[in-house]
């Protein structure tokens, strides 16, 4: 009886999959050099919140993400990873862009390439959303009122919104190569996901203030810092 639990044991353990050591990796984008200058000065550090905030005004329309992670890293962020045969995985869930009030809504939307978008609208009046950006060029024709149309985005890049009824509408989807990215927050400080061991090159970009990349090692114990200026 021993011997059997002893056998059942071992290989449980070899069905689970071995994971290799990773870091925090978490950082500040900065909306200038001027903003980042300031907060290194003492009167920067001891600014109150609404003051940082104001320094980084426009910083959430940013997209961090990193240029390229192991495959065990990508499997574990999208499900894809070790299962056990009870266990239901969840449905995939589609983002969404609405055009209201002549807007699209959100107006930076971040998805990994392969993803899909839902464009709907929920205005009273028709619209369109095309786009002729070469990582992706479409056009879903007239909207009704109420008309949604999905589009797959299946190379990175950004893709420029438009809509011919309305020439102010602008938009952007950013195609990211893979589920390693995050919006920063107000104050423009993100957590990405951990990271074994390795080198790698996170990227920053904003629709009004450009883009940024940086090179940086994981190391085999601690935490990554980084400093990204647009």
């Amino acid at each position: 009886m021993r011997s059997r639990f002893g056998v059942t044991a071992a290989l449980l353990v070899l069905l689970v999959p071995a994971v290799a050591p990773a870091g925090n990796v978490h950082g500040v984008l900065w909306a200038s050099r001027a903003a980042a200058r300031r907060s290194a000065t003492p009167a920067g550090a001891g600014a109150s919140r609404a003051q940082r905030i104001a320094a980084q005004r426009g910083v959430t329309e940013a997209v961090v993400w990193i240029e390229r992670i192991p495959d065990t890293v990508e499997q574990k962020l999208t499900g894809g990873g070790h299962h056990w045969f009870w266990q239901k995985r969840a449905a995939p869930h589609l983002p969404c862009v609405v055009q209201k009030a002549n807007a699209f809504t959100p107006s930076v939307l971040a998805v990994p390439a392969g993803g899909s978008v839902e464009f709907r609208n929920l205005d009273h009046v028709y619209h369109n959303v095309f786009s002729v950006s070469p990582a992706r060029r479409f056009d879903v024709g007239k909207n009704a009122p109420g008309r949604a149309d999905t589009v797959t985005f299946d190379q990175p890049g950004v893709v420029n919104l438009h809509c011919d009824i309305h020439p102010a509408e602008l938009g952007f989807v950013v195609v990211v190569p893979n589920h390693a990215f995050v919006r920063p927050d107000s104050l423009g400080g993100f957590d990405l996901p951990k990271l074994p061991v390795g080198t790698y090159t996170v990227r920053a970009w904003h629709p009004r203030l450009g883009e940024t990349k940086q090179t940086f090692d994981v190391p085999r114990r601690g935490d990554v810092g980084l400093q990204l200026v647009l």
